[in-house]
């Protein structure tokens, strides 16, 4: 151990100079992101004449849970959070099992075709329809204003499934080779071996499709219709051009009654700021379980193209 403590150089001037900024620059892009959430959050849960009078910055103040409350209790929050689930976990389970059983086969160099078939990914990934053509198919289809409009268009993302075909590229060929000897089929060597192998790989693109799934606007506003079938992001964009409508409905329920307190902490701020802190909790909560395989899942199926 003496030995090798003896090889170990000092860091030169330049280096610890390199360090501190690289901290200092990190420190300013995380607190970069990180405000402006806890504004956000601070301003839903504040006094509302506090939040009217643009008293809160980056800390909650006279806490109150009115906003919350009301935009819970008398707007369509969990109709709409309940679309925004089923189309997110339905929709990342089928996009996770066409991805799978799509980019295992391209991963291997015996299949007929396979540069073919890539060179069709790769063509319709570069050159897309649009939007016309696409709502033209989903209406003949027969699927608008259900959740199968909000799930079948993005069942699979080229990027996506491009990156875990590389994952399954860089596996070892001897795993499957020997599999194969001992008699295993493709799908158990895929269901039993590479699967459980391929972890990280599998945790980031499972989180790309959830995140995708979850900030879905624009084609939910363009596929669906009916108020019943509104998901997060419609309701929480409709909730903000919509804000003075709710608290001029509101003043009017609480008109002759004693909720004068509870009308004055709901301000359009506030409510839009709750709306938007409660929207942002499942895939908040959902990160911390995969965020470990993220970076490491990309990196290794980066490796070969």
């Amino acid at each position: 151990m003496r030995h090798q403590m003896k090889h170990l150089k000092p860091a030169s001037l330049s280096e610890r100079v390199f360090g501190v900024l690289s901290y200092v620059l990190m420190t300013i892009f995380a607190l970069v992101c990180i405000l402006p959430c806890l504004n956000i959050f601070s301003t839903g849960i504040s006094n509302g004449t506090l939040v009217t009078t643009g008293a809160i910055t980056f800390w909650p103040r006279q806490i109150q849970w009115d906003t919350m409350g009301y935009i819970v209790k008398k707007t369509a929050f969990f109709n709409a959070l309940k679309n925004s689930l089923i189309v997110t976990i339905i929709g990342t389970l089928v996009s996770m099992f066409t991805t799978i059983t799509t980019a295992y086969p391209l991963a291997q160099t015996h299949l007929p075709g396979r540069k073919f078939i890539i060179m069709l990914y790769v063509f319709s990934m570069v050159f897309f329809g649009g939007i016309v053509p696409a709502y033209m198919v989903v209406n003949a289809l027969g699927i608008l204003d259900t959740y199968a409009a909000l799930i079948l268009p993005f069942a699979i993302v080229h990027f996506n499934m491009f990156v875990m075909k590389s994952y399954f590229e860089g596996l070892p060929e001897s795993i499957s080779e020997a599999a194969t000897i001992d008699g295993a089929t493709d799908t158990q060597t895929l269901c039993q071996i590479v699967l459980p192998m391929s972890k990280s790989v599998l945790a980031t693109v499972g989180l790309l499709y959830a995140v995708n799934y979850w900030n879905n606007y624009f084609h939910a506003m363009m596929y669906t219709k009916s108020a019943s079938m509104r998901t997060l992001q419609v309701y929480l964009y409709d909730l903000i051009q919509n804000g003075q409508s709710v608290l001029e409905n509101l003043a009017g329920a609480a008109l002759g009654s004693a909720q004068g307190n509870y009308e004055a902490n709901i301000t359009t701020q506030g409510v839009t700021a709750a709306a938007v802190t409660l929207s942002i909790i499942p895939i908040v909560a959902l990160y911390p379980f995969v965020q470990r395989y993220v970076v490491q899942g990309i990196t290794l199926g980066s490796v070969k193209g």
